[in-house]
């Protein structure tokens, strides 16, 4: 006796396009994209709020997260 949960049944075919796939690409990347800079934008005055409160007492570290902090912008 087979259930359905057995997985002896065939899996649909997918009947999406070349051109169906290739936009979905480009939307995932796109929206890629879009996360990606929305998480620079949010991370950069972090950084430089983290580097500000490290300037007097650890001035190498507040110096490398500025400079983190203008290489994200350059992105």
């Amino acid at each position: 006796m087979t259930s359905i949960t057995s997985g002896t049944y065939p899996r649909a075919r997918s009947q999406r396009t070349p051109a169906l796939r290739l936009g979905l690409q480009r939307l995932g990347s796109s929206v890629w994209q879009f996360l990606c800079e929305l998480g620079r934008h949010r991370a950069h005055p972090e950084l430089m709020r983290l580097s500000r409160l490290h300037a007097q007492g650890n001035p190498v570290l507040s110096r490398q997260l500025s400079d983190a902090a203008r290489d994200l912008m350059k992105a």
